[in-house]
């Protein structure tokens, strides 16, 4: 393979249904060693069929609570932002991230795939859902919460060490939505790691190099 060619990498995450064992509060988040390069980000929201037209509205209000909260945390309200396409870009590159609301899925109650080359993530496409594995509709304030969780894999973090029910680390591997039931926002743990790859000056260049592993 020559020294040009592209090299694409694609990190898969999902949330699950579950009652974590160990009850331990968080202290260092996983990071996917991926970043944006630019600021603005694109999004791009599908419904599937029989999908209500106001999750879109709850995806952006998702969207929105990072841009928020990196915002508060960096001290800079002009960066990491995110733009919602009412059209695709095109067909080759609809948006930078792809949101998709389905009625249901099992017990994934949410997943991320983000394709990469060289350390700059070039396209996310998350998966989320309006029904919990019985069928019937989660909560408005969980559903913001997977959404939210979801993000963080779109924006290049893994999951926390937290494994608490109460309270719980927006970055957890599990959730529990009968447990929960309220709104969770990005931690400080979440906001500094974020910060800690893009710094105060949005998803744009430069980033942390290399990534590590872990924050922190």
């Amino acid at each position: 393979m020559s020294k040009n060619s592209l090299v694409l990498a694609l990190v898969a995450s999902t949330l699950l249904i579950g009652v974590p064992l160990v009850q331990a509060y968080a202290t260092s988040v996983g990071l996917l060693r991926v970043a944006w390069n630019h600021d603005s980000v694109t999004v791009y929201i599908t419904l599937e069929k029989g999908v209500a037209p106001s999750y879109r509205n709850e995806v952006i209000a998702a969207f929105n609570s990072w841009s928020s909260a990196l915002k508060a945390g960096s001290g800079n309200p002009s960066e990491f932002n995110f733009v919602f396409l009412d059209q695709p870009q095109s067909k080759k590159r609809p948006a930078d991230i792809m949101v998709t609301v389905k009625r249901n899925t099992g017990n994934v109650l949410g997943s991320t795939s983000v394709s990469s080359s060289g350390g700059i993530i070039q396209s996310v496409k998350i998966t989320l859902v309006a029904n919990n594995a019985m069928g019937l509709p989660l909560e408005t304030c969980d559903f913001r919460t997977i959404a939210r969780h979801e993000i963080g894999h779109a924006i290049g973090l893994g999951h926390s060490n937290d494994n608490k029910v109460e309270p719980l680390d927006l970055m957890s591997p599990t959730y529990d939505f009968v447990q929960v039931g309220y709104d969770i926002y990005p931690s400080t743990l979440d906001v500094g790691a974020a910060i800690f790859v893009y710094g105060n000056d949005g998803f744009g260049l430069p980033n942390t190099s290399p990534i590590p592993s872990a924050y922190p």
